[in-house]
């Protein structure tokens, strides 16, 4: 029969601490980029709450509270408006088939008046019967930016 085999021992390597090897960094550095990082997400995190809060409270919202088709051609509508200054407001408006078609898409003008709220009726004209109407949009007058075209 075979002799068992009797382990021998493996060289043993000099053992060294991760300090050893890879070296020490001085604590002050480790301190300035935990502090620039925090620093730069407290500026991220700050942003993105005042650009949550500009976007979840408007200065103008355009609502549409009822609209009644009149004739093949042409929508009355009654829009809820909510502005907080007296200044003109445009909303944009928007007319669909049955078919889900865009039959019309207008800018409707709310001429100058008091802040607060106030309700403004407007007629579209569209290319044919449309069965539901939006309101996507509305901006005070001066930020006409907003637009395409």
């Amino acid at each position: 029969m075979s002799q068992p085999i009797e382990p021998r021992p493996i060289a043993a390597a000099p053992r060294q601490t991760m300090e050893e090897r890879y070296g020490v960094r001085p604590p002050r550095h480790r301190t300035l980029t935990l502090g620039a990082v925090a620093g730069a997400a407290a500026v991220a995190l700050g942003w993105l709450l005042w650009v949550a809060w500009i976007h979840a409270t408007p200065d103008v919202r355009g609502e549409l509270r009822s609209f009644s088709v009149v004739s093949e051609h042409q929508v009355d509508l009654v829009i809820d408006i909510q502005r907080t200054q007296g200044a003109s407001v445009l909303c944009m408006v928007k007319a669909q088939a049955s078919d889900h078609v865009i039959v019309a898409e207008d800018e409707i003008e709310v001429p100058l008046g008091e802040a607060g709220n106030l309700v403004f009726e407007a007629t579209i004209e569209t290319e044919r019967e449309a069965t539901s109407v939006t309101v996507t949009d509305c901006r005070y007058e001066a930020l006409r930016s907003w637009r395409l075209g």
